[in-house]
């Protein structure tokens, strides 16, 4: 690439033509002659290629313009721009100047600077360099998620500065580091990166800043241990240090042997979806049925088309007429369906008859034929507007059809004639066999108890009709949860104890036209541009009609201000003339109504990778989105993530990421009119979305942040679509089994506080044993809910704790997702005494175990309870305490393992299953010897491998009153 800046330039004699010029460009390097990057117009490549021989200092950049010429750029200096233009080269945009040069220089040694800074506060984990531009900020590490997948192992880091900034440039440097397990250091090579703004600019004209992020590799499979620590750092003076959480498990949680799957063999259509439910419902009586949904589809079916007039009789192509081509556009449509006579309409301008013609309509039985009027040559005269207004004031042929200009074309065009009658057409290349016209839209209901007495769950696919392999994970859904019923404990408890809903397509006629029509068809069918000022109701529009079924609901809707919808009917996101316009949502709405035991539902979308919730839009003034959930209710969708996102990491190491869950609001955009804020919002119902089809890992960059490439929406069905609908079929289990452990919780969330002394009292926070909002008072009074609630400052921030000044009175309460309640609890810190004698006993809580237990050989083929155990003994100062056993691994809880094997009947202590109390204390206890007992049922029929079937354990002792 030449040199911006020129050291020194030389005589130039430019011969042009037959003139010939004697030019002396002026000397560059003067501050007042500094060179600019300008923009001329040149008439071809010979003027290109005089400019460079004669020195001038031409980039590589070339456009070719409408006309023959070329757009190119040049440093010059002031005088060599006068020259240039003297002789005719005339001059467009200016590219860069010297001041424009001189900021991007500036703004680089800033940010040199800035990181520089950063990196400082990051090493020393403390303010000691801060931008003298800035005032020192406060940094909130949000979160730190590690992860393995096929690609090797990633950390997930989040953080927000207090001087966050809508513009990307003015944000602080962030750069974050990390350790390689406990004890080691934080930093060093491979273990420190820069941190990106997330701005969201989906409002438009209007940028807000959220938090920083990026996903960093920490190494191969294999190689080390997750880190344990991150540290945060701005630029500004900010630090923050994070403990790293496990995201996702490496391998996913299993299904056990012999579990049946892998039931979908391609793409299928909507009648092929319908039908499959049908048969599956007929073959499984006893826990499902079909029921027809009560809204019929507007119709895989379309008025009948053509275009008269054009100099180039139409052949059915999309897209648009340019310029003059509309003006003698004849657009013709049908009044009867295709199917229902509109495919059998013909029609012609016939060819001149002669001079001095008037203009003429005749109608033979479904053959409209149009004589143009002709002046005294025998030439056509008839204008586009001219015909449209005969044929619609002919009755016959306007019994037919209905004529009109093009679009918003004044129709001032003289026809062309066509040699031979033109067919009208809807255009739909379904099989003929295909049913045309309105179709019903099924729904399958599975479970045990299908009247109204079990938790409901709503699955549902395929809202938007290109995102083929959506309807595949309903469909997998379905067959796994049917057919493995009889064979399989965790299937048949969850159709047992479960209502469970599932539509495979909801957007019945937008699936048929998607995959017999326009593959890229999202939206439904139907046709309001018809009745559109924008007029764009012809057949070359066709594939621009349709209503996002994902934007015509009723709450933060497009008609209520929120962002992300449109009111154009040719828009992908286009949510109709009004919200429930459409029987598609009209059939969601009446599920939800109707089977008010739905508390569950997922929208299964395509594509990118996310799992999400609400809410889900928000106004473009202040960024104002629905209200968010309580801090509870979020604790309840991350704890369902977790189970979600590990089952769909089971089938081929694919991690949803971190950054891809969380609100649709502030994870993906604004999705004004959305069913999942509908369901959550009107209903009730926890409404979350799947987007299929995670972006795949592909490498490291030179910052040894992850690449990626995209699966789209129609992935080809082997390998990509197939194992998109078993990956997420999957994860609908995942789902599932978190519907059911909500089912059956009948008890209140069990809180106590746990702190960290400091010079003036103590910082406070909480440890909960499910998801749960926490109420709090420190002044005495007995806690409401609207008293202080313990949560994040915001959406996407971890909690932070609570500061008591010495003497201090904590009384909280605490509900669950069911708002089960857990009464008033009071904690009373007092101020040390002064003027007494006496000595302090120390918070002691120590557990000693005994020789692990151990049942001995199990023999196969015989029911039989063996029975093992082991001591522990206690040392408690508490005014309470609790002795319990727990199994904390993801592989099989509280099962005995035996490598990829595990014992089918669950490890029990005390006679109950893990997690299990051994013993209970009313008081302090020293050297208590306590006897812990297991047991392990196992049955006649249990199948067990050789080897050793084991399972560590964690044993705790605990206590309410320190």
């Amino acid at each position: 690439m030449r040199s911006a800046f020129a050291a020194s330039r030389k005589l130039l004699a430019l011969c042009l033509g037959l003139v010939c010029l004697g030019i002396a460009p002026a000397a560059a390097g003067a501050a007042s002659d500094e060179p600019s990057v300008i923009e001329f117009t040149v008439p071809d490549n010979a003027a290109i290629d005089q400019l460079n021989q004669l020195g001038y200092d031409i980039t590589e950049y070339k456009r070719p313009n409408n006309d023959g010429t070329f757009t190119i750029s040049a440093v010059v200096t002031p005088g060599e721009q006068a020259q240039l233009e003297a002789l005719g080269y005339k001059a467009g945009a200016v590219v860069e100047t010297p001041e424009s040069q001189a900021a991007v220089r500036a703004e680089a040694d800033r940010k040199d600077r800035e990181l520089a800074d950063a990196n400082a506060n990051l090493k020393a984990g403390r303010t000691v360099k801060k931008a003298a531009s800035a005032a020192a900020d406060t940094v909130l590490a949000s979160r730190a998620d590690y992860f393995e997948n096929y690609a090797g192992r990633f950390i997930n880091i989040e953080a927000r500065t207090s001087a966050g900034s809508p513009v990307s440039s003015q944000n602080p440097v962030m750069t974050a580091s990390w350790d390689s397990g406990p004890g080691t250091e934080l930093g060093g090579p491979g273990k420190q990166g820069t941190l990106s703004p997330y701005i969201d600019s989906d409002p438009p004209d209007a940028n807000y800043y959220l938090y920083h992020r990026n996903i960093f590799r920490v190494g191969a499979i294999g190689d080390g241990p997750m880190p344990s620590e991150v540290r945060v750092a701005s630029a500004d003076g900010g630090v923050d240090t994070i403990p790293v959480k496990r995201w996702t498990s490496n391998d996913g949680k299993p299904f056990p042997a012999g579990y049946l799957q892998d039931f979908n063999t391609n793409y299928v259509d909507s009648k092929m979806a319908y039908d499959k439910i049908t048969a599956l419902s007929a073959e499984f009586p006893q826990i499902s049925q079909v029921y027809d949904l009560p809204n019929k589809t507007n119709g895989y079916q379309r008025k009948a088309q053509t275009i008269l007039g054009l100099a180039t009789p139409y052949a059915g192509a999309t897209g648009s007429l340019r310029g003059t081509a509309a003006d003698p556009a004849v657009v013709l449509t049908s009044r009867a369906y295709g199917q229902n006579g509109g495919n059998d309409i013909t029609a012609q301008i016939t060819p001149s008859a002669g001079p001095d013609q008037t203009l003429n309509v005749s109608v033979s039985g479904t053959a409209i034929t149009v004589r143009p009027a002709t002046d005294a040559t025998g030439a056509i005269t008839s204008t586009a507007a001219q015909v449209v207004d005969a044929i619609n004031a002919n009755q016959p042929a306007s019994d037919l059809v209905f004529a009109a200009k093009y679009r918003t074309d004044e129709g001032a065009g003289v026809v062309s004639a066509n040699a031979t009658p033109l067919q009208l057409s809807d255009f739909l290349q379904a099989p003929a066999d295909y049913p045309r016209g309105p179709q019903t839209v099924k729904m399958l209901r599975i479970g045990a108890h299908r009247d109204g007495s079990k938790v409901g769950v709503f699955l549902y696919c395929q809202e938007h009709a290109r995102e083929w392999a959506t309807s595949l994970v309903c469909l997998e859904t379905a067959e796994r949860l049917l057919r493995n019923y009889a064979t399989d404990p965790l299937t048949k408890d969850i159709v047992d104890n479960l209502d469970i809903f599932i539509v495979p397509v909801i957007n019945a006629d937008g699936v048929t036209y998607s995959r017999y029509d326009y593959t890229s068809q999202r939206k439904n069918m139907i046709n309001y541009c018809a009745s559109s000022p924008t007029g764009n109701n012809d057949p070359m529009a066709r594939n621009t009609w349709g209503v996002d079924i994902n934007r015509n609901f009723s709450v933060g809707s497009m008609f209520d201000g929120y962002v992300g919808a449109s009111s154009s009917c040719t828009s992908e996101v286009f949510a109709g003339p009004g919200e429930f316009s459409e029987p598609e949502s009209r059939n969601e709405q009446w599920i939800q109504s109707t089977f008010s035991n739905i508390k569950f539902a997922n929208n299964i979308h395509s594509y990118g990778g996310y799992f999400m919730w609400p809410p889900g839009a928000y106004k473009t003034v202040g960024r104002e989105t629905l209200p968010y959930a309580s801090y509870g209710t979020n604790q309840f969708f991350d704890a369902t993530a977790a189970r979600v996102l590990d089952r769909i990491q089971r089938y081929r190491k694919t991690t949803v990421l971190p950054s891809r869950t969380g609100p649709v609001a502030d994870v993906l955009y604004s999705a004004a009119g959305n069913s999942a804020d509908e369901a959550y919002y009107n209903h009730g119902i926890i409404g979350y979305d799947f987007e299929i089809g995670v972006d795949r890992f592909t490498g490291t960059n030179a910052n040894g942040n992850p690449t990626f490439s995209t699966t789209g929406f129609t992935p080809a069905y082997a390998n990509e679509g197939h194992d998109e609908g078993m990956e997420f079929a999957d994860g609908n289990i995942g789902m599932l089994e978190a519907a059911l452990d909500y089912s059956r919780d009948d008890s209140p969330p069990v809180v106590t506080p746990k702190w960290t002394p400091t010079d003036s009292g103590v910082d406070l926070t909480f440890d909960q044993d499910e998801p749960a909002d926490i109420y709090y008072t420190l002044d005495g009074s007995t806690p409401t809910e609207q008293s202080t609630h313990y949560q994040p400052e915001g959406p996407r921030q971890r909690v932070q704790a609570v500061h008591l000044a010495f003497p201090a009175t904590l009384k909280w309460i605490s509900y669950d997702l069911k708002h089960q309640t857990s009464g008033v609890h009071t904690y009373v810190w007092t101020a040390d005494g002064q003027g007494t004698v006496g000595g302090d006993v120390p918070a002691t809580l120590a557990l000693t175990l005994g020789a692990p237990a151990d049942f001995g050989a199990f023999t196969p083929g015989l029911a039989k309870t063996y029975t093992a155990s082991t001591t522990a003994t206690v040392v408690s100062t508490a005014g309470d305490a609790t002795l319990s056993v727990a199994d904390p691994s993801a592989d099989h809880p509280g099962h005995l393992v035996n490598g990829a094997f595990a014992l089918p009947q669950p490890l029990k202590s005390g006679g109950s299953e893990l997690p299990a109390t051994v013993k209970t204390y009313d008081g302090p206890v020293s050297n208590d010897n306590a006897t812990i007992g297991f047991s392990q049922d196992i049955g006649a029929g249990d199948a067990l491998r050789t080897g050793a079937y084991s399972k560590t354990l964690t044993f705790t002792l605990s206590t309410t009153t320190p």
